[in-house]
């Protein structure tokens, strides 16, 4: 059975910072990127859904699919 991972990271919102302090905090390093001036992607087969870069982006630009960013709520499918 295929896991299922909610975390989505918003390029849009990415400020592409220097040291990205959601990949800092990813034990399993699953946040990666090739090239310092590039967004960071999801690696989704290292990714186990902890949750804990979601706090970590000062910018937000990492949530959960189904997230209703303007209204902080959760949308119903």
């Amino acid at each position: 059975m295929a896991r299922e991972i909610r975390i989505l990271i918003d390029t849009d919102k990415c400020q592409t910072c220097k040291r990205c302090l959601a990949s800092n905090v990813c034990k399993v390093k699953a946040i990666m990127r090739f090239e310092q001036d590039e967004p960071p992607f999801l690696a989704i087969e290292r990714c186990y859904d902890c949750r804990l870069c979601i706090p970590a982006c000062p910018f937000g630009a990492i949530h959960l699919a189904g997230q209703d960013l303007s209204a902080g709520n959760e949308l119903s499918w």
